[in-house]
């Protein structure tokens, strides 16, 4: 049903537990799955940062440490998978996560786009928007969100 899949991440929990939904429609159509986040510098804050990530609001981290810091929600996310019995591939993009997935989508030929209902909480939220959401609304393919 579905050729390739692929699960956006920013680790949080939700995100978590869209990569076991990916891997469990992966497994039984022999799927391509391709794990993608896109770290920002307001995000990787409340991932990476000190208390509630503040010092990290203060002063935005730097490409090396956005880089580093997606990396290990990335190898976090492969551990996911392959727990779960997937092979997965990844794509590290630094910048805004909507035009990032889409854009992997797009190249790769994707036919099902999973997220997770909540990335990193209510206060991030308030500053960026809900990335499901606005992945949904652009995307060309089937979208599936988990909670």
């Amino acid at each position: 049903m579905f050729d390739t899949i692929v699960v956006a991440v920013d680790g949080s929990d939700c995100a978590k537990n869209a990569v076991k939904a990916a891997c469990q429609i992966a497994k039984p159509n022999q799927a391509k799955l391709i794990i993608v986040h896109a770290p920002q510098a307001e995000t990787t804050a409340f991932i990476v940062g000190g208390p509630a990530g503040y010092h990290e609001l203060l002063t935005a981290p730097s490409h090396d440490e956005l880089e580093k810091a997606g990396q290990k929600i990335l190898d976090e996310a492969t551990a996911i998978a392959k727990e779960a019995g997937c092979e997965a591939q990844t794509d590290l993009h630094i910048g805004d996560p909507v035009r990032q997935v889409l854009k992997v989508v797009k190249e790769s030929g994707a036919d099902l786009i999973v997220t997770g209902r909540r990335g990193l909480g209510s206060v991030a939220s308030l500053f960026l928007g809900s990335t499901s959401q606005r992945i949904q609304h652009h995307a060309h393919c089937a979208c599936l969100t988990v909670v």
